[in-house]
């Protein structure tokens, strides 16, 4: 079975990392924040044991006050209005552009209002949002932009990378995203007031005990193995179907990012371009080749640089049956390909009621999500162009 999403991780790292981890690993972190602050062109950055432990203490940061107003994408991961929630914050959601996967900046325009305290802008599957007109009405508006750029490292606005257009940015290394050392989050922001207040409760959380730093490591095992196809069809047949709730509770995201894991991301960060190359190349040569018929992919514009983490497709006329048909399809045929949110949109299931967001709704029922990573080859490519213009749509 091949990911859908994978940033490969290779025996030979693990051992390297191990390696320097037992001879000197005193100014990890410090060097893994100095290349990252380098790379984006941030000036403040702090690492954090996920994203949504980020996405916590940038929120704590902010403050607020509970019952204040938080904008959310209606069409982004499910445990973003759900960490709101539980944080004791009023999400209120904005539809997605009509050929994008991203926040529609028209739609914020008529839904923020002087309540509005922060809005999360994601850019999806590595697609630049519309960030800067976002930014110019959230500042409008005097609400604080957190830009959610978790699946989107490396990628480009105008030349600049994103995450560090709004106020503060945020990305992921948990696994499935653009680098990863498994678990773990980065903050970057070129406010030093707010950098500091992130910092101070980071400092407040704990670090994780020698059984948390084990279990990481043999995930890491794990994930490596994964490399493998016939490995991955195991996991995949043993946990792939479950779908487990990627959410923690809120004291489980109070941990540090370890020094074990900054070795390990230094040399994952030095691999990232050549990954996302990859995963353009790939993603430029599916859209060639797939019949356009019924099929419709994100919108580019000449002012953005994706980086395809994964390729999101729309079928024009597809239900929910008969796109679990596709998916079933390429289970068969050694592929994992995924809807993004599995269930309802997000504004059904947090009891809004689906009609004011008609794109996000017909994104999540009609999208698919399709590999675009290093591991995959020319024949994997060609086979899943094969399996896509050759399937029958009832």
């Amino acid at each position: 079975m091949i990911p859908v999403s994978q940033a490969p991780i290779y025996i030979r790292e693990i051992l390297k990392t191990v390696f320097a981890y037992s001879t000197n690993y005193s100014t990890e972190s410090r060097d893994f924040q100095d290349q990252i602050s380098n790379y984006l062109g941030c000036r403040h950055i702090n690492l954090t044991s996920s994203g949504f432990s980020g996405l916590y203490s940038i929120l704590r940061s902010s403050d607020l006050k509970k019952g204040d107003e938080v904008i959310v994408p209606a069409y982004t991961c499910e445990d973003v209005p759900r960490l709101v929630i539980e944080m004791g914050y009023k999400v209120k959601f904005v539809d997605i552009e009509p050929c994008t996967c991203n926040m529609d900046p028209i739609d914020l325009h008529d839904k923020i209002s002087k309540d509005t305290k922060v809005v999360i802008a994601a850019h999806m599957f590595g697609y630049p949002c519309s960030i800067v007109d976002i930014t110019e009405t959230s500042h409008d508006y005097g609400a604080i932009v957190v830009e959610d750029s978790c699946q989107s490292m490396g990628a480009e606005y105008n030349g600049k990378k994103v995450g560090t257009f709004g106020d503060v940015g945020l990305f992921s290394l948990n696994m499935g995203k653009p680098i990863s050392t498994i678990h773990g989050g980065i903050i970057c922001t070129n406010n030093k007031d707010f950098s500091e207040k992130i910092s101070a409760i980071i400092a407040t959380f704990n670090d994780c005990s020698i059984m948390q730093q084990m279990n990481t490591f043999a995930h890491l095992i794990g994930y490596s193995f994964c490399n493998n196809r016939n490995f991955y069809s195991l996991i995949y047949k043993l946990i792939g179907e479950k779908h487990p709730n990627s959410y923690f509770e809120i004291q489980d995201l109070m941990y540090k990012f370890t020094e074990f894991q900054s070795i390990l991301g230094i040399q994952q960060l030095s691999k990232l371009d050549t990954f996302n190359n990859i995963r353009i190349k790939n993603a430029n040569y599916l859209m060639d080749n797939l019949k356009p018929y019924g099929l419709f992919f994100p919108k580019i514009s000449k002012q953005t640089k994706p980086i395809f983490l994964r390729l999101p497709i729309y079928f024009e006329n597809v239900n929910r049956a008969n796109r679990n048909k596709i998916i079933t399809m390429f289970k068969h045929s050694g592929i994992e390909i995924t809807p993004y949110l599995l269930r309802e949109s997000l504004p059904f299931l947090f009891a809004e009621g689906s009609t004011d967001y008609p794109r996000a709704d017909r994104m999540t029922s009609n999208t698919l999500t399709i590999p675009t990573h290093p591991g995959l080859t020319n024949d994997n490519l060609d086979q899943i162009i094969d399996l896509l213009n050759n399937r029958v749509d009832i």
